[in-house]
């Protein structure tokens, strides 16, 4: 973790992954990317400064969105900050800035299905662990302490989610980890006989070590529902999950886990991307 990109839209839930984002980019010395999002002209960076002047308004929200991010950046005076707007869509922006920036991690706030107007953060943050291709750590609620003791990563645990782990493995180490693997099986007909996920799930015990891991099966009615119960039941701190990039039929026809429990969870998610050639696409954001 060298660069860390929050986005942030100045809402509650937006200012709690500003203050994780902060604490974990001073404990791993990391570089901190503020960025959000202001209603300006899509040709703004070709305009020339007398330009941007004469349009009076869109420079009044650019000035008030600095002072802003400015004020955050002086409240942690610790960290190495760096703060940028941009106009367009969200996505779209996060995904250019990242690309642009080296960013290798990301954390986002998000509102979830609460009911409640969102804001663009909580719209949005579904469509940033589809197409931005870095891990994405998505908060709901303050962060005192940051104290990951004890992970989830759920998995189907077959070849492809090797590395997604060991990416998993990588963040949660410096936390000395109790990992726990979780298997849901909902009963259906695509439900792997109990014997084989128990010994796909044994594979990466081994790739656990040196930590402490244990292997569990959860039943429940749906994988998303199952892996929040298993995860509130044995005082986990963090969930971890491959964000594996299904063609968006089968997103549409099956639903995504993924963007379910991020809505659902009040846990922080740590989501690892990893696109598959055959099916990955270029989506519209």
């Amino acid at each position: 973790m060298k660069n860390v990109l929050i986005p942030t839209d100045f809402s509650a839930c937006a200012g709690y992954a500003v203050d994780a984002g902060m604490k974990l980019a001073k404990r791993f010395g990391a570089k901190v990317h503020l960025l959000t999002k202001v209603d300006i002209p899509e040709n703004w960076d070709e305009l020339s400064e007398p330009e941007k002047l004469a349009l009076k308004e869109s420079s009044q929200v650019v000035r008030n969105a600095l002072v802003l991010l400015k004020n955050i950046k002086e409240q942690y005076p610790e960290v190495e900050t760096k703060i940028a707007y941009s106009g367009g869509r969200l996505v779209k922006a996060i995904k250019n800035y990242a690309n642009s920036n080296g960013v290798d991690f990301i954390v986002m706030g998000s509102h979830g299905a609460s009911g409640k107007n969102e804001y663009f953060i909580g719209s949005n943050t579904q469509k940033v662990i589809r197409s931005v291709h870095c891990p994405v750590l998505v908060i709901k609620d303050k962060i005192e302490e940051l104290d990951f003791s004890k992970v989830v990563f759920a998995s189907s645990f077959n070849e492809n989610e090797r590395t997604p782990f060991l990416h998993f493995k990588d963040f949660v180490k410096h936390f000395i980890p109790e990992i726990h693997f979780v298997a849901i099986h909902t009963s259906s007909l695509f439900d792997p006989p109990y014997i084989l996920s128990k010994e796909a799930m044994e594979s990466f015990r081994e790739l656990s070590r040196p930590f402490n891991s244990h292997t569990h099966i959860f039943r429940d009615f749906t994988v998303e529902r199952g892996i929040r119960t298993f995860s509130e039941e044995i005082g986990a701190k963090l969930i971890g999950i491959s964000n594996y990039h299904r063609h968006p039929l089968k997103r549409v026809l099956m639903g995504s886990n993924v963007e379910a429990l991020i809505n659902h969870s009040n846990l922080p998610v740590l989501c690892i991307d990893y696109v598959e050639k055959e099916v990955a696409v270029e989506e519209k954001v």
